[in-house]
C-alpha cells in the first residue's frame, strides 16, 4: 500500500572474492535469479565500459576487500514491479553508479513452496563499504516515496481499460526517464510513481504530480452519438455502420482506443489522434446523413406504388440503410442520405411512370351474384401481374317465380289449419301446454305471478334441478294444464344460425307436446318485443317449422301462437303468412317468388405497362369463368312427385347459396346457376332431396298397411311414429334379425324381431313390441289406385240404401234431398283405426255416428283424421276433443249449408268410444281409465286421430 514501508535486511561484511561467489550459489530453499540477465539488461556491461578503471583495478586488486550490502524487498510490496522493468533497473544501476560509485545486482528470488510471491535482492558492491550503506539508504528513501493517482473516464470505457492502460504504457515507454507502473482496475486506471515531492534521495527516478498530470493530459476520452443506426456490427450494411467499422481497422495500429456501441462511439488516446479520428468520423456521419426532399408523383401513383410495389420498396430500404421510404412516400417525401437521393428517386420514378388504364364490364350474370364478396380475390389476382383494378359495382335486383308442385300435399294444409293466430294474453289461454321462453324475463315474471305462489315454487325448483333443459310443470291458476318453460338459445352468428335457432325452439316445445300426448300448444312471438329481430323472418320461421313438425310427425295437434293485443303489426305479419301456408305455399319467405340481387361490376385496370394490363384482364376473366357454374338437365321425371314444401325447401336452399334455380315441373327441366361450389351443392341437394322422397314413397307404400306398436302397460300400446315405423317395416320385410334407432332424446334402442321385444341400450330394459299388419280392406271396397280415394254409391245399391235409412232416422223431413253419398276409402286411416280398435281390445264399443261440418273442411278430413285442432267450433261442453252424435239431426245444425251452392256435408263415422264417461267443458283428455266422453245421450267426443274413421260423406240440400 501507498506509504508502507519497505521489509529489508541490511549486510554490512566484509568478504572476498572467493565469498562473493558464496552468495550467489543456489541454496535448496530458493533459486535466485539474476533479473539483469532475465530481462535482457545490458547496464553490467555498459558499466564496465564506462569505467574500465574500475574493473581493471578489481582485476589487478585481486587482494583487496571487496563489501556486499543488500535489500529485499517482499512482492507484496506496492512497487515491487519496478524491478522487472528494464528502464528503471537501467536507470536505477546508473544512478548508483554515478553517486556512489557502486554496482547494483538485481535478482529473483522464487521460493519453491510458493512460486506466485517471489522476493526481490538488491544487492549493492564496492571496495567502500560506506559507498554501499549510502546507496542502500537513497534507495530506502526513494521506496518510501513510492505513490499511487487513480485517473477515472467514462463508464463506457470500463470494459476496454486494459486496452487503455496498454496504450499509455507505451506511450510512457517512448520517455527515457519516466518511470511509472500502471494497473487497470474497473473504475480506472492505477498509476504507481515514485512522488518526486516524497523522496530525498534519486530525484531521477521521481516524478511530480505536476508533470505526471501533464502526462496524463496528453490523453483524452470522447463520445460520439450516431443517428438512426441501430448498431456498428457487421451485420448491419448500412453505409454509415460500413464506413465505421472501416475507419476502426484502418486506426487500430494508432495510439487511439476506438469503442464502438449501438448508436455510438467512444474514443480514448493521444489528443491529436483522437482529434483527427473525430473529424473522420463527423465527415462520415454527416457525409450518411438522411435528409428530406419531394418526389413529384401524384396521388394515384403514390397509392399504385404501395398497393403493387410494396415488397420492392421493402428491398429498395433493406439495400439502402438509413433511408426511410415506405412511410415519407405516403406524404409524397423521401428520406434517405443526400448521395443517394438520385439514385433511389430513379428507381420509384421507373416503377410509377403508369400507362393509360383501360376499363370493362364483367357480363356473366351468375358472377354477378357473388360479385360483391369477391372484390379482394380480384385485386389479389391483378397484384400477381402487377396491376391495380379499382372496381365500381351496380346492383339490381331479379325476382323469379317459385314453380307450383304438381303432387298436392293435402297434408300441408291440414297441419297448416290446425294452426291458428290469436291476440291476447299467452296467460289467458286454454291449451294443454303454454310455452314460456325463458330467456324472456319480462314474459317469465308475469307468467309466474299470474300462475300463483305454488307455480313460482315449483318453477324454482326445477331451475336448479334443470338449468338449461325444458322442464313441465303445473299451471296453477292459470287456464291451461301445463307450463313449458325452454330456453331460446339465440344465435346471430350468421343469418341461417338464427333462422335455426327459432326452429330448434319450435321444434323442441312441439315434440315434447307430441311425447306427452298434448293436444294443444301456444306459442310467444319470440323475439318482436325487446329484441326488435325481424318479425317477418320470426313470423316465417316459427310457422314453418311447427307446419313441418306436424308433417314429420304425422299427428294433428293444435298450435296457437299468441301475439300481443298491442303489436297490430306482428299480428298481421304472423295472420299472412299463416293465410300463405293454409293456401299450400311452404318455406318461402315471400308467397310465390324469390328476389336475387345481381352486382354488375366495371374493371379499371391500372399498371407500368400496356403488356401487363392485357395480361392482367385475361387473368381476371379466367378467374370469372372459372368461378360459375352453369347446371342443366333434362327429363327429370322425379320433378312431378315433388310437393310443394320440398320445392319451396329447395328454392329456399339455393337461395342461402345465391344460386339460382329455374324449373319446367311438366318437363323435368332444372337448371342452376352461380358459383361454382355453391351449383355443386346445390345439385347435391336435389339428389339428397330426390332420394328422401322416393325412399320415403317407397317406405310409405311398405308400411302402408302395417302398424308396430310398444307396450306402454298392462292394458294399454302406443304405436311408434309414422316414419320410424315404416323405417321398422322395412327392417322386418328385409329379414333383418335386429333394428337400431335412437329416440328424439337421443336414447338407444334395438328391437329383436325373433322375440318381439326391444330392448334400451343403455338401461337393458325391454318392452314388447307387436306387429299388426295384412288388413284386408272392406271386400265392398272398389279397387283403388291411389290411397285415398272417393266413391260415389249407386242409389239402387243396399250400400246406399243402409246408409240413406240410418240418415233417415232422425232426419226424415228435415232435408230436401241426397244429392250424392260417397264412400271414403282412405287406406291410411283405415288401417291406423284398425289397429287402435285391435290394441284397444274394444271391438265391441264401435258406433256408427254422425259428424256435421263445413264444406271447406270436407277434404281435410277426408284426407287425414278428424283434426281435433277443431275443438270448441261445435262447443267444448263435454270435453275438448272431436265431437260425434248418434243423431243424424244434432250433426245437421254444424253442416252449414255452402254459401255458392247450398251444399250441406254430413260424414258417418265408425267410432270406437271405448270406456265412456260424462265429459265437461274442463277435459282437455278422458279421464284415466276412460276412452271418450259423453253427454250420456247421443253425443260422444273422442280424444285421439286413430279413434275414428270417416266411411262415407253425405251431400244434401
Amino acid at each position: 500500500e501507498t506509504g508502507k514501508r519497505v521489509t529489508c535486511r541490511l549486510q554490512s561484511s566484509k568478504t572476498t572474492t572467493s565469498q562473493t561467489k558464496k552468495i550467489t550459489d543456489r541454496s535448496a530453499t530458493s533459486v535466485i535469479d539474476d533479473i539483469s540477465s532475465i530481462l535482457g539488461d545490458s547496464s553490467s556491461e555498459s558499466e564496465s565500459e564506462s569505467r574500465p578503471t574500475t574493473a581493471s583495478k578489481k582485476k589487478t586488486l585481486t587482494h583487496r576487500e571487496i563489501f556486499h550490502q543488500q535489500l529485499k524487498i517482499e512482492s507484496s510490496f506496492l512497487g515491487s514491479k519496478f524491478f522487472e522493468q528494464p528502464k528503471f533497473c537501467h536507470s536505477l544501476k546508473s544512478e548508483m553508479a554515478r553517486k556512489y560509485s557502486v554496482e547494483t545486482n538485481i535478482s529473483k528470488v522464487k521460493y519453491i513452496l510458493n512460486l506466485q510471491y517471489p522476493s526481490y535482492i538488491i544487492e549493492f558492491q564496492s571496495e567502500n563499504e560506506r559507498n554501499n550503506v549510502r546507496a542502500l539508504e537513497s534507495l530506502q528513501a526513494l521506496l518510501e516515496a513510492v505513490d499511487t493517482k487513480l485517473v477515472e473516464y467514462n463508464s463506457g470505457l470500463s470494459e476496454n481499460y486494459p486496452d487503455c492502460t496498454k496504450l499509455i504504457r507505451m506511450h510512457g515507454e517512448q520517455y527515457t526517464d519516466l518511470h511509472i507502473l500502471f494497473s487497470h482496475e474497473t473504475i480506472g486506471i492505477l498509476i504507481i510513481y515514485f512522488n518526486k515531492f516524497k523522496s530525498t534521495k534519486l530525484h531521477n527516478l521521481c516524478i511530480s504530480n505536476v508533470n505526471l498530470d501533464a502526462f496524463i493530459n496528453e490523453f483524452v476520452y470522447l463520445y460520439i452519438s450516431l443517428p438512426a443506426v441501430s448498431d456498428l456490427t457487421t451485420t448491419n450494411k448500412s453505409n454509415l455502420a460500413q464506413k465505421i467499422l472501416k475507419l476502426e481497422h484502418q486506426v487500430q495500429s494508432q495510439n487511439i482506443v476506438i469503442i464502438l456501441k449501438q448508436r455510438c462511439i467512444h474514443l480514448f488516446g493521444l489528443i491529436n489522434v483522437v482529434n483527427e479520428v473525430e473529424k473522420e468520423i463527423k465527415s462520415i456521419i454527416n457525409e450518411c446523413k438522411s435528409t428530406t426532399f419531394n418526389l413529384s408523383l401524384e396521388p394515384e401513383q403514390i397509392e399504385f406504388l404501395l398497393d403493387i410495389y410494396l415488397d420492392e420498396l421493402k428491398v429498395l430500404e433493406t439495400n439502402f440503410y438509413g433511408t426511410n421510404i415506405i412511410e415519407s412516400l405516403r406524404k409524397g417525401e423521401l428520406i434517405a442520405p443526400s448521395y443517394l437521393h438520385d439514385r433511389i428517386e430513379e428507381e420509384i420514378m421507373s416503377l410509377a411512370r403508369l400507362c393509360t388504364p383501360i376499363s370493362y364490364e364483367i357480363q356473366e350474370k351468375a358472377f354477378g351474384l357473388i360479385a360483391l364478396s369477391e372484390d379482394a380475390n380480384l385485386k389479389n389476382i391483378a397484384r400477381q401481374y402487377k396491376s391495380q383494378i379499382k372496381i365500381h359495382g351496380e346492383t339490381t335486383s331479379d325476382t323469379y317465380k317459385i314453380p307450383k308442385a304438381l303432387a298436392q300435399d293435402v297434408s300441408n294444409k291440414l297441419t297448416a289449419a290446425a294452426i291458428t293466430i290469436y291476440q291476447g294474453d299467452l296467460a289467458e289461454a286454454k291449451v294443454d301446454l303454454v310455452v314460456v321462453s325463458s330467456t324472456s324475463e319480462h314474459l317469465c315474471k308475469g307468467i309466474l305471478k299470474k300462475g300463483g305462489e305454488s307455480v313460482k315454487k315449483e318453477y324454482h325448483t326445477a331451475v336448479k334441478s334443470s338449468s338449461s333443459g325444458p322442464f313441465e310443470i303445473d299451471s296453477g291458476n292459470l287456464q291451461c294444464r301445463k307450463l313449458l318453460f325452454l330456453t331460446w338459445k339465440i344465435n346471430q352468428t350468421s343469418d341461417e344460425a338464427f333462422y335455426q335457432s327459432i326452429r330448434n325452439f319450435v321444434s323442441t316445445a312441439v315434440q315434447h307436446a307430441i311425447k306427452f300426448h298434448h293436444t294443444s300448444i301456444a306459442f310467444p312471438s319470440i323475439g318482436c318485443g325487446g329484441y326488435n329481430f325481424d318479425k317477418t323472418v320470426v313470423a316465417h320461421e316459427m310457422l314453418t317449422e311447427a307446419q313441418r313438425q306436424l308433417i314429420s310427425a304425422n299427428v294433428l295437434l293444435k298450435i296457437n301462437f299468441i301475439i300481443l293485443p298491442n303489436e297490430t303489426d306482428v299480428f298481421g305479419i304472423f295472420q299472412s303468412k299463416l293465410e300463405s301456408l293454409q293456401a299450400g305455399r311452404g318455406t318461402t319467405r315471400q308467397d310465390d317468388h324469390i328476389t336475387y340481387n345481381f352486382t354488375t361490376l366495371t374493371i379499371t385496370i391500372i399498371s407500368n405497362t400496356i403488356e401487363k394490363q392485357e395480361e392482367c384482364r385475361m387473368a381476371l376473366e379466367d378467374y370469372v369463368q372459372k368461378s360459375i357454374s352453369v347446371s342443366e338437365q333434362h327429363d327429370l321425371s322425379g320433378l312431378k312427385k315433388w310437393t310443394q314444401p320440398t320445392i319451396d325447401s329447395f328454392y329456399m336452399y339455393c337461395f342461402q347459396r345465391l344460386v339460382i334455380p329455374e324449373m319446367d315441373i311438366h318437363t323435368g327441366y332444372c337448371k342452376l346457376f352461380g358459383s361454382k361450389e355453391s351449383v355443386r351443392e346445390a345439385e347435391n341437394e336435389y339428389y339428397r332431396q330426390q332420394t328422401t322422397q322416393s325412399e320415403h314413397a317407397r317406405l310409405m307404400v311398405v308400411a302402408r298397411d302395417v302398424i308396430w306398436a310398444f307396450k306402454k302397460d298392462e292394458n294399454d300400446w302406443e304405436k311408434f311414429p309414422s316414419e320410424l315405423n315404416a323405417s321398422i317395416e322395412d327392417a322386418f320385410i328385409s329379414k333383418l334379425k335386429t333394428f337400431k334407432y335412437t329416440n328424439d332424446k337421443s336414447v338407444e334402442y334395438e328391437i329383436d324381431f325373433k322375440n318381439y321385444h326391444e330392448t334400451c341400450v343403455t338401461t337393458q330394459q325391454q318392452r314388447d313390441i307387436i306387429r299388426h299388419g295384412d288388413f284386408r280392406v272392406p271386400p265392398h271396397w272398389d279397387l283403388q289406385i291411389k290411397t285415398v280415394q272417393r266413391f260415389f254409391l249407386d242409389e239402387n245399391s243396399h250400400e246406399y240404401k243402409d246408409i240413406r235409412e240410418l240418415f233417415d232416422k232422425t232426419m226424415a223431413k228435415k232435408y230436401t234431398t241426397i244429392i250424392r253419398i260417397e264412400r271414403i276409402q282412405n287406406k291410411q286411416w283405415y288401417t291406423q283405426y284398425n289397429s287402435y280398435k285391435n290394441f284397444s281390445g274394444r271391438e265391441d264399443t264401435e258406433k256408427k255416428l254422425f259428424h256435421g261440418c263445413l264444406q271447406e273442411s270436407v277434404s281435410l278430413i277426408v284426407n287425414s283424421f278428424f283434426n281435433r285442432s277443431f275443438a270448441g267450433v261445435n262447443g267444448v261442453v263435454y270435453g275438448q276433443g272431436a265431437y260425434f252424435s248418434a243423431n243424424a239431426v244434432y250433426s245437421h245444425g254444424y253442416a252449414t249449408p255452402n254459401q255458392s251452392n247450398g251444399e250441406r256435408s254430413m260424414f258417418v263415422v265408425n267410432v270406437i268410444v271405448g270406456k265412456t264417461t260424462r265429459g265437461n267443458r274442463s277435459m282437455k283428455t278422458p279421464p284415466a281409465g276412460f276412452d271418450s266422453t259423453t253427454d250420456d245421450d247421443h253425443i260422444f267426443v273422442t280424444y285421439r286421430d286413430d279413434q275414428a274413421y270417416a266411411e262415407y260423406l253425405i251431400v244434401y240440400h
